[in-house]
């Protein structure tokens, strides 16, 4: 008698869940409010040009960015003494999602770039070493860092997924500062793509992926 075939496939590998909690996204936050408010008082101090608050430069910016990946990172390690990097979700997604990621990329930044222009609206356009190390390098790295690698799982475990996914896509919006309706459907939108890309990859590198490709397309069109 012969036995049937069974084919295994290969197991998934999945993201582990959460060990932080709010309080570790608290103490984060602190170090944002903290962070900001030395700027400011670089600025009241003639340390920095006023210019800095509303169009902050190059430097000023990946310095902020750049310390602001490290409080994360420190955050985490030194209350949990646990690896910090995988359990955030920077984990290399299948050929699907890897697939997927630029693609919807693409077709979110096309959609947007359509409706400016049917509004009759011009992209700003950014300086192409501002844009190279921020809006496809820094930028994706920490905000997806921050949003869906260490908000997300922890708003899930509490709340269920889909919730979490609106939730922060809203608080996404929120940081951008939209200044209408539409950049607030715009980033909302963008922000509800890149959670579900989160919970569906099981990785944050995936929705990284995509915030990268995004901005890309975007800069493009923006100099058509």
């Amino acid at each position: 008698m012969t036995m049937p075939l069974r084919v295994q496939s290969a197991p998934r590998v999945r993201v582990p869940q959460p060990y932080w909690g709010y309080e570790d996204i608290g103490i984060f936050f602190f170090a944002l409010v903290f962070l900001a408010s030395v700027v400011r008082l670089g600025v009241r101090r003639h340390l920095l040009p006023p210019s800095e608050l509303v169009t902050p430069t190059l430097g000023v910016q990946c310095a902020i960015i750049i310390l602001l990946s490290i409080a994360l990172y420190v955050v985490l390690k030194c209350r949990h003494h646990l690896p910090v990097v995988a359990p955030l979700g920077w984990v290399v997604p299948n050929v699907f999602y890897t697939t997927i990621a630029p693609v919807a990329g693409i077709a979110a930044a096309l959609g947007i770039a359509l409706l400016i222009h049917l509004r009759h609206q011009v992209m700003p356009t950014t300086p192409v070493i501002d844009f190279l190390v921020l809006g496809l390098v820094l930028g994706p790295i920490l905000e997806e860092s921050v949003f869906r690698g260490c908000l997300l799982p922890v708003v899930a475990r509490t709340f269920g997924g889909a919730f979490a996914v609106i939730a922060t896509a809203l608080l996404f919006a929120v940081f951008h500062g939209p200044t209408d309706l539409a950049h607030w459907c715009w980033f909302t939108a963008t922000g509800v793509a890149y959670g579900w890309l989160r919970l569906a990859s099981q990785t944050t590198t995936a929705a990284a992926f995509m915030h990268a490709t995004y901005n890309l397309t975007l800069f493009l069109a923006a100099r058509l």
